[in-house]
């Protein structure tokens, strides 16, 4: 079997959600806000995630393999991002940081997202997620290839961050740079956020 890569319909959007939800589920930034109940971070992924790629404006990308969706390339357009409709109580960090589940972890979160997103016209990458059993074996870069090259005939900037270094080296690959490593809060169980631009080629 080869994996195809096209536009998700609107029926296919919850399940690619959904690969997204299980995919981050285990990354830095979800282990430090929500801890290491696995049932309550996955849960947590997939309502966030499933919801997410719904209602992100058409066209998003899929990876399918034999008509099953197993990968998922997410962006929101440009003014459709965090930085530009997250509501202002997302935007203000936290006083004081709870324990893992707390909600002021999410809200640190968002409020850095917020307080980072790139002010110049952009597209807003992600989620960019293959299902877990097949990462490793080049869906995300066929994923993301097309993407890029639709940015690169529009003439259009692209802004993500990642909290994985593996994942920065996979998007320098493809154009990438980082403009700001930001390690937040100031504690022992801190996790560490990369932002990172490309510009069209």
């Amino acid at each position: 079997m080869d994996i195809e890569v096209r536009t998700l319909t609107a029926e296919e959007k919850p399940a690619a959600g959904a690969i997204a939800g299980r995919a981050l589920s285990d990354n830095p930034t979800f282990r430090w806000a929500a801890g290491d109940d696995a049932l309550a971070r996955v849960g947590g992924c997939l309502d966030l995630f499933v919801g997410f790629v719904d209602g992100l404006a058409d066209p998003q990308l899929g990876a399918f393999l034999g008509g099953h969706v197993v990968g998922v390339c997410g962006a929101a357009p440009p003014d459709a991002c965090i930085g530009a409709i997250a509501p202002a109580e997302l935007r203000t960090p936290p006083t004081e940081i709870g324990g893992p589940g707390d909600d002021s972890r999410a809200l640190l979160v968002w409020s850095l997202f917020c307080g980072h997103d790139l002010e110049e016209r952009h597209w807003h990458l992600g989620p960019v997620s293959v299902e877990p059993v097949l990462q490793g074996h080049g869906v995300g870069a066929k994923l993301l290839r097309p993407f890029c090259e639709r940015m690169d005939d529009e003439g259009e900037i692209v802004w993500l961050e990642t909290d994985k270094p593996g994942n920065v080296v996979f998007y320098r690959r493809h154009g990438f740079e980082v403009v700001e490593e930001v390690t937040a809060p100031e504690a022992d169980d801190a996790f560490t956020t990369w932002f990172m631009r490309r510009a069209p080629r």
